[in-house]
């Protein structure tokens, strides 16, 4: 059985098969994961989740307080702890992910790792285990099930993150191989996130990460106490693989268990990647390409005639010209693009201060605001057939700018064929660090330096000294 198997590597993982490459990169996943998750809680959707945490749990009787809340300066109970920060991880579009498996991973690994950690007092060495553990299942069960689950309209994070998170927590709370089963079958059926909820600008889209979370530590606390799940949950016949990845001809007879499981274990940490802007990670490449072009023109955008946005279906399908709402814009491609033509710069800050100019708004007297709503309606964003064969390894996007006469009368083009932080093009550690400094500029940044030396501490000593 198949996850029988995945059970076994869960169980059987220890701190001392990690390579240094991957220690290194999870310790930078977590420096990133805290800082994102740190200033994502001043957010609405993790203020309305943590209010009604605290409206439906205040009263209860039999509360353990051992789980931190980041950004709060509150505990609560582990599920609910988890819940919270797995929101505030993922609100901000800032957080982790794999291309490959289509997926983000920190958001929904690091508040489970956190929380059991923090709560039951665990070793950083057991902490890493559990945060490896995540990734490579993770990545190993969305690279099987896309393209095809999220062309089903399916959020990857959301669903397939429940089984990281009940992997994680598995893992943490020792569970045996059996416990693990029942653990991974009782997130199947509760693994859920629909894409509706992302590009139809709700805050569903971060509901889904904490969701995941909550419902991973859930089932593995379930299974601690002898609550069984379905053992054939995922490739069974009516199980995760025919009713949500491959069509109705599906036929379990014809999946290759076999083949699947050859790279358990052989999964690395190091292909994550990590965002550098507030938008859909499939906007990236555009953004990243527009700065370019930014960097050639200069303050002279407002000569600008018309734009054109080259690129895979996927990206191209982020077209929404009129974002209603904050949710909306950071899945609106044209918005990103004329930003970074007029900004230059594309930061929460700055999307912020746009945002309190009027930027969604019918008017704004802002110069900028209407430079960028300018932009956009003289913007067309393309399918383009050859760039669409580089998709999902690369993810490339053409943009094309033409200036008017009263300046130079040209045509200015650029591409980029792999978005800034992917592990062919790299965040370097300082990098990291300016990234959360940015988005936290009161923190005593020298906590972090906790994270070097992980391994020597206890997760509760993490906590408390990130949280000073």
């Amino acid at each position: 059985m198949f996850l029988q198997n995945i059970s076994k590597f869960i169980s059987n993982y220890r701190y001392e098969q990690a390579t240094v490459e991957s220690i290194t990169t999870t310790k930078a996943a977590f420096l990133d994961f805290f800082g994102v998750t740190y200033r994502g809680m001043l957010e609405s959707a993790s203020q309305i989740a943590l209010n009604t945490v605290e409206e439906i749990f205040s009263k209860s009787t039999n509360q353990n307080l051992n789980a931190s809340i980041i950004g709060a300066g509150i505990k609560t109970d582990v599920l609910n702890a988890a819940f919270v920060n797995g929101v505030a991880a993922h609100v901000l579009e800032l957080d982790d992910g794999h291309r490959g498996a289509q997926i983000h991973l920190g958001a929904v690994i690091f508040p489970t790792a956190l929380a059991i950690s923090e709560a039951y007092e665990l070793s950083g060495k057991e902490f890493i285990e559990g945060v490896i553990v995540g990734y490579e299942v993770g990545i190993l069960l969305g690279k099987m099930v896309n393209p095809y689950h999220r062309n089903k309209g399916f959020h990857t994070t959301g669903t397939i993150g429940t089984f990281i998170a009940g992997a994680v927590a598995s893992k943490l709370l020792k569970l045996d191989e059996g416990q693990i089963l029942n653990a991974l079958g009782l997130c199947g059926t509760q693994a859920a996130g629909l894409l509706e909820s992302d590009h139809g600008g709700s805050m569903g889209k971060a509901l889904h990460a904490g969701k995941a979370v909550y419902n991973g530590v859930l089932s593995a606390f379930l299974a601690r106490n002898g609550f069984t799940g379905s053992e054939t949950i995922f490739e069974g016949k009516e199980g995760f693989l025919k009713t949500m990845v491959f069509d109705d001809d599906y036929d379990v007879d014809d999946f290759s268990v076999e083949d699947a499981l050859k790279n358990v274990g052989k999964v690395r940490v190091r292909d994550i990647y990590f965002k550098k802007y507030p938008f859909c990670r499939h906007i990236h490449s555009s953004i990243d390409t527009a700065l370019k072009l930014k960097a050639s023109i200069g303050d002279e955008y407002d000569h600008i005639e018309n734009v054109a946005v080259k690129t895979y279906s996927v990206a191209a399908e982020h077209n929404n010209f009129n974002p209603k709402n904050l949710e909306e814009l950071k899945q609106s491609l044209p918005y990103a693009v004329a930003i970074s033509l007029v900004m230059g710069e594309v930061s929460v800050d700055e999307i912020n201060q746009l945002m309190e100019f009027g930027l969604l708004e019918n008017y704004s007297s802002v110069d900028k605001v209407k430079s960028i709503k300018n932009l956009v309606n003289n913007m067309i964003v393309l399918s383009d057939d050859k760039l669409n064969e580089l998709y999902p390894d690369k993810r490339p996007s053409n943009v094309i700018i033409k200036l008017d006469k009263t300046f130079r009368n040209g045509v200015f083009q650029n591409i980029t064929v792999l978005p800034k932080g992917d592990f062919e093009n790299p965040f370097q550690l300082r990098e990291l660090i300016d990234k959360f400094k940015g988005l936290n500029p009161h923190y005593d940044i020298n906590n972090l330096t906790v994270i070097d030396s992980l391994e020597d501490y206890s997760m509760k000593y993490v906590v408390r000294k990130l949280n000073e």
